[in-house]
């Protein structure tokens, strides 16, 4: 089955087969020339530059900030690189490739300046305090980092209240506090924190040496030994609670559901691996394919799959209103079982993959179940996406599901109580990202998410610069989508892990990847022009950036997961991650601005572009009704 799979993979997908009425949402987005984001990097650098050359040789500005950086107050030791100048620098050159015309640039522009400078000095203010009422002089290794975190959250917040978003709509709140999950994750933060700063206070060989990689994003003694200490240990939790408490022998009647748009490449393999799977399945399995105003041969050849399929019962669907979320809700309002599996149409699971996830239902407070994604082999990018997957669901999902924090689970293939998949409204349409937020949802409603790295199965791995571009671009853009439209989980009322770190980290960490091309070249720059002997950097710094921390975790998953040949991949890897971070800096190109646009306008800043129809605005799903 899988070599089939594999085989069929062999062939690039034309556009038509990979964008869809999903790809790029109406009114929430905008088409991204390709020389948007290289004009975003060059502004950034030029400011950056010009005033990395001012901090360093205007009189004036010397006296004001001292310490080579836009500091109001003085810290002890000396400072790798400009962090608060560069951030500055970034908002402008994302402002003047922004969506919203020349109103909303200068306005947007404008904020992200104002709102993050405050956010600098009030710390800056605090540190002194600290100075004049206490004596202490804090070091400027403490204050860089969190000035990074600031500026990235910064950023990621002002596009979410400024950019063109889905509506807010409120789901069932579990209100309740969890405190397993808040001592898990501080037993596991302590001791993994007690151990890393007992290590880096030796003075070990090289420890010295890693204390000097203190450039942002590098692998300092702390973060070197803290991450993976923090992961392990919620890995072993995890494994500890599958020994003591594993998931029951559960295979009730399901219904598995596949929207297909254009699929007629591949959708015979995809049925006929849940074929195989339901043969190992002791219950029933029915099978509902919904064709969505496919183009292609996809409905005739679901017909011929379904005929030949012994193991699976089956029929085809129609659903003429385009985009995939109205496809799963056609296929939820015809689903007459307790549980749904949703699978990709370019998915194939492995034989065991069905019974793996529904044997989690046996724990009645379970409601999603996910596996995790093999790569099909032989395209440019299946070597990077195997550590990718390695790292993001081996490890991190696994950990998470510690604390019961995982965020969302990737719609290739996952199975949900029904009833609970109801009860938040079904799928969103009209948006990114409408897997991870029915899955957000439903854990926030208090219901349980795992993922079963054992539950397996093939994905389709773009072959094309075109198509994971497409991709990623979406699943970048989403977790804005996701985080607008659940808004009421950054409230207080919640209490979860979930939407108290883990959100605003997703949020912190969207805005690393954007910032991390530019920022990586700003240093190579800044090293070569040494405008600043009291710096601390170096190529290693520089180089610790690109390969640290990430690569370190990375090595440390794929050995965990006794995943050895993957490791093979580590420089297409890395070389991946800055392609990656490439893309999310187009992605967050690719956001409207269109109402922010409007309203600045109104101030009497001339504008350069017309606000036009854009499309529909986001559907709302009524849970179980099917409505589209």
């Amino acid at each position: 089955m899988v070599s089939v799979a594999i085989e069929r993979h062999d062939q690039v997908l034309s556009r038509e087969q990979f964008a869809s009425a999903d790809s790029a949402p109406l009114r929430l987005t905008r088409p991204v020339p390709l020389w948007l984001a290289p004009q975003t990097i060059c502004v950034t650098l030029i400011i950056a530059l010009l005033g990395t050359y001012a901090l360093h040789n205007v009189p004036l500005l010397e006296r004001a900030f001292p310490e080579g950086d836009l500091y109001l107050t003085r810290y002890q030791g000396s400072y790798v690189i400009p962090v608060r100048l560069f951030l500055l620098s970034f908002y402008l050159g994302y402002a003047s490739a922004m969506d919203g015309g020349l109103s909303g640039r200068l306005c947007f522009g404008l904020d992200l300046c104002l709102t993050a400078a405050l956010t600098f000095w009030l710390f800056d203010l605090m540190a002194a305090l600290v100075h004049d009422q206490l004596g202490i002089l804090l070091y400027l290794h403490m204050a860089l980092p969190i000035s990074g975190l600031a500026g990235m959250l910064v950023f990621s917040v002002r596009i979410l209240r400024h950019g063109d978003m889905p509506p807010r709509d409120d789901s069932p709140v579990c209100r309740r506090v969890h405190p397993t999950q808040y001592f898990v994750a501080s037993f596991a933060f302590s001791l993994s924190a007690g151990i890393s700063m007992s290590v880096a206070r030796m003075e070990l060989p090289g420890i010295v040496t890693l204390r000097e990689l203190a450039l942002l994003g590098g692998i300092g003694t702390g973060v070197f030994l803290f991450l993976p200490l923090f992961f392990v240990i919620l890995n072993w939790v995890a494994a500890l609670r599958a020994i003591f408490y594993p998931p029951g022998r559960f295979a009730p009647p399901a219904t598995v559901i596949v929207p297909a748009h254009n699929e007629a490449h591949i959708i015979a393999e995809t049925i006929h691996s849940l074929d195989v799977a339901a043969e190992q399945y002791t219950n029933q399995l029915t099978l509902l394919v919904i064709d969505n105003n496919s183009s292609d041969r996809t409905a005739q050849i679901v017909r011929e799959a379904l005929l030949r399929a012994r193991h699976i019962r089956g029929r085809l669907l129609s659903e003429p209103m385009p985009g995939k979320a109205n496809a799963l809700n056609r296929g939820i309002a015809e689903t007459h079982t307790d549980y749904i599996v949703r699978i990709d149409a370019d998915t194939q699971v492995s034989p065991d993959a069905l019974w793996r996830v529904m044997r989690h239902f046996s724990n009645p407070l379970v409601a999603v179940v996910g596996g995790q994604a093999l790569v099909p082999g032989g395209g440019i990018f299946d070597g990077a996406r195997e550590l990718e997957v390695i790292l993001k669901v081996g490890l991190d999902q696994v950990a998470y599901g510690a604390g019961d924090a995982i965020i969302g689970i990737p719609g290739m293939f996952v199975a949900y109580n029904t009833q609970a998949l109801r009860e938040v409204g079904g799928f969103a349409g009209g948006m990114n990202g409408e897997d991870t937020d029915a899955a957000t949802r439903i854990g926030e409603s208090g219901r349980r998410l795992v993922v079963d790295p054992s539950a397996t199965f093939v994905s389709e791995v773009p072959r094309t610069f075109s198509h994971m571009r497409e991709q990623r671009m979406r699943w970048f853009r989403s977790l804005f989508h996701v985080m607008a439209r659940n808004q009421q989980h950054f409230l207080m009322r919640n209490l979860s892990l979930r939407s108290k770190l883990l959100m605003p980290y997703m949020l912190i960490n969207t805005a690393r990847r954007a910032i991390a091309l530019p920022f990586l070249i700003f240093a190579a720059i800044f090293l070569l022009m040494a405008p600043d002997p009291r710096s601390a950097i170096s190529a290693q710094a520089v180089l610790a950036f690109l390969m640290g921390a990430p690569m370190i975790m990375v090595i440390f998953a794929a050995l965990t997961m006794r995943k050895f040949r993957a490791l093979l991949h580590l420089p297409q890897y890395l070389v991946f991650r800055m392609f990656r971070s490439y893309l999310t800096l187009e992605s967050v190109l690719s956001i409207s601005f269109q109402r922010y646009q409007a309203n600045c306008s109104r101030s009497g800043i001339p504008t350069t572009r017309t606000v036009g129809d854009r499309g529909n605005p986001v559907t709302k799903i009524k849970g179980g009704s099917g409505s589209m």
